[in-house]
């Protein structure tokens, strides 16, 4: 990422966080697509439908959480004191979080149908 002498230390933060925010959504896209590629035949044999199910939904969930940070993001916001920019630390950190969380569920899901 090219850093402008000109940026404040908040909008270099700012685009960081938006560059991983569309890595995530990148992710969240592939596991859709894996998602899509899953014969239900071998969910239904190993009784993980349900489980399935519910990563399917919360791709879908969070993929659309995460497209409403993203513009968020994508209109910078000037903080002008500390607890503003806190305040945009913890979101980025709760997103973070859920997104991981999730990712771990789908991939412990994937070692259960192996």
């Amino acid at each position: 990422m090219q850093v402008n002498i000109e940026q404040t230390e908040n909008q270099i933060i700012q685009k960081r966080s938006l560059k991983e925010v569309n890595r995530w959504m990148l992710d969240l896209n592939e596991i859709s697509q894996e998602c899509n590629d899953i014969e239900l035949e071998n969910l239904e044999r190993s009784n993980l439908s349900k489980e399935f199910s519910t990563i399917v939904e919360n791709n879908r969930r969070i993929q659309n959480t995460l497209l409403e940070y993203r513009n968020v993001l994508n209109n910078p916001t000037e903080c002008i004191d500390l607890e503003c920019d806190l305040f945009f630390y913890k979101e980025h950190k709760k997103y973070r979080n859920l997104y991981i969380e999730h990712v771990d569920n789908f991939k412990s899901l994937k070692n259960k149908m192996s």
